[in-house]
């Protein structure tokens, strides 16, 4: 492989450095920044306020002080950021850029993807620009502090005219999102100002409104307001002003465009541009700090050595095979004959009648196999090993919420079958209700309370199956609680549990002020060998005590767990947490506490986190893509292969998950690495084996046969809270309706 990245080096030619500084005191730095932010930059870090004169022979104004780079990351890193910031003003005056993060827009034409589909009349006041952002990052390879910086961009919306202009226009923004600019303080107009989200618009009167905050109801002029930057509320100005059809046609070109911005060629090719432009510029103060930013994307970083995971089909761990399909046509699936207890399910089958043809020949394509489908010829009861299958077939008049539920009500209170999965017809536009009114939810809510999993099925998939066929299978499968493959583990001294700790955060909105009402937590528990064990879900508290009721909740279900699979006294328990975001050390806290109340055994933990939105991009210059099997579009260009790694600095990875092959179509752009963190406090510090370990969870997930993005942990986690969060509102809905499904996934 031929690597690049958006990584570039920071090379500072001295191993320690001058700096001025004077105490800091209340006011002070308001004071520099307000008198002489032109010439100086200022800083604060613990008790003292650093100074970077941005030229030579500036007064000096604060005493002069020697510094280690190795021992003060910190501040050289704020001398970076501010040095950077000089630079670029002086070099391009005309741009305002954001400070940090580091972001300015384009000023091509090309980097603008609605100007050309607007009239001239909206050209000034609608925009879909490129935005390039710029980050700073530390890292530390053998031992050694770097400096990087990272290149990366976005499109964002924009509505020059504020609220006022709106209004004078005729088009109400009555009931709309709005927000205010905020300029910084003593910035001298250098800096962009930001947005800050107030509220929702209640009413106009003359040239004020009143806007519902989080602090209450304001009375704000309609100058100072502008629309959130949000595509419904440009797809509403626009319909506005150029009505309903134009405006769908205008996006639509828009999203068009968006697809091609983010091919990965494009990407890579203008990570270049703007590295040379940046690496061209000189970066120097006045007391002689200086660097240079390399013009080449650096890789430079140790990788690890990731084995591609296999599959195992039984328990004896003599069955295996690299492809999870092939396995199971080979093998069947690793708990047939042993742990699987629904060898013959009884399935609800409920659909309109309009579509009734389609779904008989659906049900009898997946009961028996369809030759069209090349991965499914079998069947799934061949596949999976079943005896048999029973269908109960109800026919639905139309999709009225109240005569569907009633249909459903019926099959399954009055009939004499103790279903085991219900497949119901669903369909897109169902999206577009609320779960009070959607169907799908509706229905899921009803089944899921009498211990009924259930399969959604859409007419278009039900007429044209060959491509869903196996993935839905596989769901079935896994909701009747099998287990179709898990993962080889080597034989181990210790007992390992792997715990995905998600959650959610209920809160009004997302204006400024918001604040954190309640918090649920989602647990999912997994052998080393990725074996699904339970999932959990604690109670709904209110923030403050989320932690408390966090630690309980863990707490009981370790003990269970720990019984269920007989630890003994004196045992060596490997316990690694996979959390969505970096733990602070009060979480980490919560969880040493949890681990202080099992003294009888040897207990080793790591916290790991993941991060799927950062900055950081990995290209394979060689990789030319692959040929679609079903048309001759090519996907997959630049897109390292799957397994590829870089240890930015110890603890800390990026892994990508999606190789070529993973890539869907050509549409999707470009899919950049997954970013692993592992806490400085774990007492489990093996880099190696936790990414190893995260790689081979990523090939569990049996929503499809192909890898997922995230490990199957934390997969689970999100897929239950986002579920949960939806039933949450259907009428007559308890979360304890699942507790008899914990160890089924119902939710995938």
């Amino acid at each position: 492989m031929n690597l690049s990245s958006n990584i570039f080096s920071i090379n500072l030619p001295f191993d320690k450095f001058n700096i001025q500084r004077i105490p800091w005191t209340d006011g002070k730095l308001d004071e520099l920044r307000k008198t002489l932010n032109q010439n100086y930059s200022f800083f604060r870090k613990g008790e003292h306020i650093y100074i970077s004169p941005g030229e030579d022979n500036l007064p000096l104004l604060g005493e002069l002080t020697t510094f280690s780079v190795d021992e003060e990351p910190l501040i050289v890193s704020s001398l970076i950021r501010h040095i950077f910031f000089r630079a670029f003003k002086n070099q391009f005056p005309q741009i305002k850029p954001t400070f940090n993060p580091f972001t300015f827009p384009s000023s091509k034409e090309e980097h603008n993807l609605i100007i050309k589909e607007l009239p001239d009349g909206l050209k000034a006041a609608v925009s879909y620009k490129k935005l390039n952002e710029i980050d700073f990052k530390r890292s530390e390879i053998d031992g050694k502090k770097k400096f990087l910086l990272i290149i990366s961009s976005s499109y964002k919306w924009a509505l020059r005219q504020n609220c006022q202009k709106l209004q004078e226009q005729g088009f109400d923004i009555t009931t709309l999102e709005v927000a205010k600019l905020v300029k910084y303080e003593n910035s001298q107009e250098v800096v962009a100002p930001r947005f800050q989200a107030l509220g929702r618009v209640l009413s106009i009167n003359d040239s004020r409104a009143i806007i519902e905050t989080n602090e209450g109801n304001q009375d704000i002029n309609l100058k100072e307001l502008f629309l959130n930057k949000t595509h419904d509320n440009i797809k509403l100005y626009l319909e506005f002003i150029l009505g309903a059809s134009r405006a769908e046609s205008i996006l639509a070109a828009v999203k068009q465009k968006e697809f091609s911005r983010y091919d990965p060629n494009i990407l890579s090719k203008e990570i270049g541009q703007l590295s040379r432009i940046i690496s061209g510029l000189e970066y120097k103060n006045g007391d002689g700090f200086t660097f240079n930013i390399s013009q080449n994307s650096s890789v430079a970083f140790p990788a690890l050595r990731l084995e591609s995971p296999k599959y195992l089909f039984d328990v004896s761990s003599t069955k295996t095979d690299p492809s999870p399909i092939k396995g199971l046509a080979q093998f069947g699936p690793y708990d047939y004959g042993k742990f699987f207890e629904v060898s013959h399910p009884k399935v609800l089958v409920v659909c309109h009648k309009n579509s009734s043809g389609a779904f008989t020949q659906f049900l009898g394509r997946l009961k028996d196999g369809f030759n069209e489908a090349p991965t499914f010829t079998q069947g799934i009861l061949k596949l999976y090993r079943l005896h048999a299958i029973d269908f109960h077939f109800v026919e639905v008049e139309s999709f009225n919420k109240i005569s569907f539920m009633a249909a459903i009500q019926q099959a399954v209170e009055s009939s004499n079958k103790d279903f085991d999965i219900a497949v119901v017809e669903t369909k897109e536009e169902f999206k577009r209700n609320s779960p009070t009114e959607d169907i799908y939810w509706l229905s899921k809510s009803y089944l899921l309370r009498h211990g009924i999993t259930v399969q959604f099925i859409k007419e278009a998939n039900a007429r044209n199956p060959k491509f869903i066929l196996d993935s839905c299978a596989l769901q079935i499968y896994a909701k009747l609680g099998g287990t179709p493959w898990i993962l080889p583990s080597s034989p181990n001294i210790a007992h390992e549990l792997i715990i995905g700790i998600g959650s959610t955060l209920i809160r009004d909105n997302i204006y400024a002020g918001a604040q954190q009402h309640k918090v649920v937590g989602i647990t999912t528990f997994f052998n080393a060998d990725g074996k699904y064990i339970f999932s959990n879900r604690s109670k709904e508290v209110a923030y403050q005590d989320y932690f408390k009721e966090l630690l309980s909740s863990l707490k009981g279900s370790i003990d269970t767990i720990s019984n269920e699979q007989a630890w003994n006294h004196g045992e060596i328990v490997r316990i690694i947490f996979h959390v969505f975001k970096p733990m602070k050390d009060l979480e980490v806290d919560v969880v040493g506490e949890l681990i202080a109340q099992y003294p009888q055994y040897d207990i080793k933990f790591a916290f790991v986190s993941f991060g799927e939105h950062h900055p950081y991009m990995i290209f394979d210059l060689d990789q030319r893509g692959i040929t679609s099997r079903y048309n001759n579009h090519v996907k997959g260009k630049l897109t390292p292969v799957r397994g590829t790694n870089l240890m930015l600095e110890p603890g800390i990875c990026l892994l990508q998950l999606k190789g070529p092959e993973d890539v869907k179509t050509d549409r999707q752009g470009f899919t950049g690495p997954l970013l692993i963190r592992i806490h400085r406090r774990s007492t489990f510090t093996d880099a190696t084996y936790i990414v190893q370990q995260v790689y081979r969870l990523t090939n569990i997930s049996y929503r499809t046969f192909k890898p997922s993005q995230l490990p199957v942990t934390l997969f689970y986690a999100s897929l239950i809270t986002e579920q949960l969060n939806k039933l949450k509102a259907v009428d007559g809905w308890d979360p304890s309706f699942i507790k008899s499904l914990r160890n089924r996934k119902w939710f995938i």
